[in-house]
């Protein structure tokens, strides 16, 4: 097994990306109507939308672009959030602001595949489909009753028995489960560079190893000062996610940083025709989730979370081939090849949240694991925030950040609550 330290993005990206992309560190005060903080897929996505309405964006990445959690994930592109169906945001936002965010997660996908079409972003896209297996029959109901809500909104979602589940992961142990057609994955590190590229060639500025030290007002709205440089703009978002560090303390303080880890087999020659043959993306209902999708190379990509993170290197990997061992014994033979991870935000509702200040400052978060897609389709939500469309047409509602309660406890200790998740998990009949 070969381990990579986690300051470093996914080697195993890294090496199947065909995309580059290079940009130069900020060394003069520059002007711009927006200026964009955070160069993973949420930023560069927005910059490319601003940029497409004419606007002069400036977006600032602290390291290289591809080096925080949009080039760490597992790629899988998912319409679909974590806990909540149609029914659930209709509970929570009647009426029409309830239906916005419902089209707006049943189009994710569609709108990260668009980008990857229409800027011609060599990403390995593949869209075969999300499966979400069912690891109890009470999950089978729900998710029976899941994908009966999302076609009835027009997603190309359907259930699936026990026998069909276990002929398209080719294995078996799931008690069925949903597909949604519209999902897949891709290499994420490629996507966005690609993004990149592609923002660039829309016009907008982007500065690698550019952090942003400092934000503060100005007579004319913000300054955003690096180590070598300055951008003042009368709008600013900040796409930072589990990164944001101080640059705004209320937002910070709405969010859990969580630790998540990949790992990946060698190339599994003939077995690849036999594991995920459709070659779908998958996650299922745990808590403590089990996800896997295929590379181009035939590797099995997955990955998962540690309630002690010393020796993860070594731990996870370990953990990750016991799963799957379990799952496709004839992996017995196949050694893990990579292993890297970083950091995502989780919101403790598990659903995406606008910000929105008078002073010009935006910003949106909430990810949850499902931030690739849904970057996508919040870019044009967060663009209509900056550009100043009333709340109530937006997409998504803006609301203030509400702080997770003890939060500097919460977040150093929130990763020690998976023994509790797989406990639970164990339990569910």
């Amino acid at each position: 097994m070969t381990s990579w330290p986690l300051d470093k993005p996914s080697q195993l990206w890294m090496a199947l990306s065909r995309e580059r992309f290079e940009a130069p560190a900020l060394q003069s005060e520059i002007e711009a109507d927006v200026v964009v903080v955070g160069g993973g897929i949420s930023g560069l996505a927005t910059a490319l939308e601003l940029a497409r309405r004419g606007r002069k964006v400036v977006l600032l990445e602290a390291a290289k672009i591809g080096y925080g959690a949009s080039g760490r994930a597992n790629g899988q592109v998912i319409s679909a959030l974590t806990r909540h169906g149609p029914a659930a945001i209709r509970a929570l936002e009647p009426g029409e602001k309830g239906d916005r965010l419902i089209a707006l997660v049943r189009d994710a996908a569609d709108m990260l595949f668009a980008l990857v079409d229409k800027y011609a972003i060599d990403c390995d896209a593949c869209r075969n489909g999300w499966l979400q297996p069912a690891h109890s029959e009470g999950r089978a109901r729900r998710t029976t009753d899941l994908a009966e809500q999302w076609a009835a909104v027009g997603a190309p979602a359907a259930a699936l028995s026990s026998h069909a589940m276990q002929a398209r992961l080719g294995a078996g142990g799931y008690h069925g489960g949903w597909e949604h057609r519209g999902g897949g994955h891709i290499n994420p590190y490629a996507f966005t560079l690609g993004l990149a590229r592609a923002a660039a060639q829309e016009g907008a500025f982007i500065f690698e190893s550019s952090p942003a030290w400092r934000i503060g007002r100005v007579r004319n709205g913000w300054l955003v000062e690096t180590p070598e440089g300055r951008v003042s703009a009368p709008k600013i978002a900040l796409a930072t996610a589990a990164h944001t560090g101080n640059l705004w303390p209320a937002l910070r303080r709405s969010i859990v940083p969580v630790t998540s880890y990949q790992a990946a087999t060698e190339p599994l020659g003939e077995l690849a025709t036999r594991i995920l043959p459709d070659n779908e993306a998958v996650s299922d209902t745990r808590i403590d989730l089990r996800y896997f999708r295929k590379d181009r190379d035939g590797r099995l990509v997955s990955g998962g979370a540690l309630a002690l993170q010393i020796g993860a290197s070594r731990r996870l990997p370990a953990l990750v081939a016991k799963r799957l061992h379990n799952m496709f014994p004839a992996l017995r033979k196949k050694r893990m090849e990579f292993f890297w991870g970083g950091r995502i935000a989780m919101t403790i509702d598990r659903l995406p949240h606008l910000h929105r200040r008078a002073d010009g400052l935006c910003a949106w978060v909430g990810c949850n694991g499902r931030g690739l897609a849904l970057a996508c389709a919040m870019a044009p939500v967060l663009a209509d925030a900056i550009d100043g469309v009333p709340d109530d047409e937006l997409a998504l509602q803006p609301s203030k950040p509400r702080a997770v309660p003890l939060h500097a406890i919460t977040s150093r200790i929130a990763r020690f609550i998976l023994p509790w998740y797989r406990f639970k998990d164990s339990c569910e009949i």
